[in-house]
């Protein structure tokens, strides 16, 4: 596995992220393999799953804010809100919120795959075992005589 901090692992994934989209391959695919190849140029001691969704959630926040600043193709005219009416719009904003958290789900989700397989496939796993506990023992005590029974006929001795 290559050391690179975990800053420019996540920003060259990241630009893998984007040269995917932009030659329009991907999908799942493509955050599978942000989150693996961030994951795969993180030095070892840092490596973790986290690091693949952290990576998937940064591109998807990329996307998110270019897709709010760019308007799609409708070959029609929408009304507008505030002829519909003004809950019209506050259901499109619901939209839009749900649709944010659903995303940074989804892709951290697919991003945190990629990042487990590159982790469990590249990273040495010779951890060393936890030792075994041993069961302490119970102390037996050995009397030289025995105790004394205990009756119900008692007597007082002096």
């Amino acid at each position: 596995m290559p050391n690179f901090d975990v800053e420019l692992a996540v920003f060259s994934s990241i630009i893998l992220g984007l040269i995917l989209a932009f030659l329009n391959i991907g999908g799942i695919f493509a955050l599978v393999l942000v989150g693996f190849l961030a994951v795969f140029l993180t030095n070892e001691e840092e490596a973790n799953y986290k690091i693949g969704a952290i990576a998937a959630v940064a591109l998807y926040l990329i996307y998110f804010v270019i897709s709010t600043f760019t308007s799609p193709n409708i070959p029609y005219q929408l009304p507008s809100p505030l002829v519909i009416g003004l809950g019209y719009a506050f259901e499109g904003l619901l939209t839009l919120i749900l649709g944010f958290f659903a995303g940074l789900l989804i892709y951290g989700l697919m991003g945190a795959v990629g990042g487990y397989f590159a982790d469990k496939l590249f990273k040495p796993q010779d951890k060393p075992k936890r030792p075994k506990s041993q069961k302490r023992r119970k102390k037996i005590v050995k009397r030289k005589s025995k105790p004394q029974r205990r009756t119900l006929q008692r007597r007082n001795i002096q």
